[in-house]
């Protein structure tokens, strides 16, 4: 069987999740599929780059089309007739889309995998062209594919309630993290540069999220801000990582006025890993995720977090986090504090986070993935 995987979203620069999917779903279905033949597309311009990440032994084509705006204008609307031709010439028996929407295909088997509803939910997220163009085509390429894989049980269920999908046409596969990427191993003879070495004196917070406002950074700082004034907490500081995204001045405005709330904007990997590994709690306020990644890589680097309980998170962290209403300050504080003050409890659930890291593994999901792609449903 022939299978091809369209990988348009695995760039040098950006790709997010998605090009994160793409690099470990492939890499893994080359360890474990010795059987069947695959065709690997990718932009014109990134294929040397893709010749780095991808598997060296499945077949690499280029799609005739760039990242440039104009390029991707021009992909979405003659992108039809690539395909159409290209499954004339490779006889695939598969497609799988890993993102957003799919072409037609006259007889190839049509797979997509959906990682959230973004689109519905919060379109302001999207560039006008681009979310003009998704409006239409996400709902046409739900209808028209085979088979569907969500990366979450919570993305299903807004497929079923926003679209009328079917149940029996999505498939659960959960994602799961690089544990070699975010491992203590790799920070072992790391230190905070010295203009930050003033973090290491007290107990510290620690957010990771570019700033937009479903990551909701206005709620965690007004939270923390209470906190701090109930007492106690003279040595605790909030640090907050990520790029500035969308709708950001408030939640400078708000950093730049909330005492022992430091921002630091883009962080280097190490040093990331190092707020992440010696936080004394990872806090993730968003209130939606297709999945929910940041908890799950503090856990692998050996840190509880407190989340919403909300969206996809809980599905994520189980039992080994503490949760809070994401809509509510007072509760948001709430749990943060009770947490700061009870190190037994950190410690107990910290006893769970390997058993949780355990259900996600890129393994997993291309054994399952490679399940669906055989299944004739």
């Amino acid at each position: 069987m022939k299978i091809a995987i369209n990988c348009q979203f695995c760039f040098a620069k950006g790709g997010g999740g998605i090009k994160e999917y793409i690099i470990q779903l492939t890499n893994h279905l080359a360890k474990i599929d010795q059987d069947n033949d695959y065709v690997l597309y990718v932009l014109e311009d990134q294929f040397e780059y893709c010749k780095t990440v991808l598997p060296t032994r499945f077949k690499l084509k280029p799609i005739p089309y760039h990242r440039s705006l104009v390029s991707k204008i021009c992909r979405s609307l003659f992108a039809q007739r690539f395909w159409s031709k290209e499954e004339e010439i490779e006889q695939f028996d598969v497609f799988h889309s890993p993102f957003f929407h799919a072409p037609k295909m006259a007889h190839a088997r049509l797979l997509m995998t959906v990682h959230d509803l973004r689109l519905y939910r919060y379109p302001e997220t999207y560039s006008f062209l681009r979310y003009q163009f998704l409006k239409r085509a996400v709902k046409e390429s739900i209808a028209r594919v085979d088979r569907i894989i969500s990366i979450s049980q919570f993305t299903k269920d807004e497929m079923i309630d926003t679209c009328g999908v079917s149940p029996d046409k999505v498939t659960v596969v959960h994602e799961a993290i690089n544990r070699s990427f975010f491992s203590v191993d790799r920070i072992k003879d790391y230190d905070l540069p010295q203009e930050y070495a003033y973090i290491k004196e007290g107990r510290f917070l620690f957010c990771l999220s570019q700033i937009e406002p479903r990551k909701n950074h206005l709620r965690l700082i007004k939270a923390f801000a209470a906190m701090k004034a109930q007492g106690g907490f003279d040595d605790v500081r909030l640090v907050l990582a990520g790029l500035q995204k969308l709708n950001a001045e408030p939640v400078l405005k708000a950093i730049a006025e909330t005492p022992d709330v430091i921002y630091l904007d883009y962080v280097p990997t190490e040093m990331m890993l190092w707020l992440s590994h010696h936080a004394t709690l990872f806090v993730y306020p968003s209130y939606y995720e297709g999945f929910g990644f940041p908890p799950l890589e503090a856990a692998s680097l050996g840190t509880v977090s407190a989340v919403g309980n909300v969206s996809s998170v809980p599905e994520v962290c189980g039992d080994c986090a503490f949760y809070f209403n994401p809509y509510d300050v007072n509760d948001m504080s709430r749990v943060i504090a009770a947490a700061l003050n009870d190190e037994a409890a950190i410690q107990e659930k910290k006893q769970k986070l390997e058993s949780q890291l355990a259900k996600f593994s890129w393994e997993q999901n291309a054994r399952e993935t490679l399940k669906i792609y055989m299944s004739n449903e």
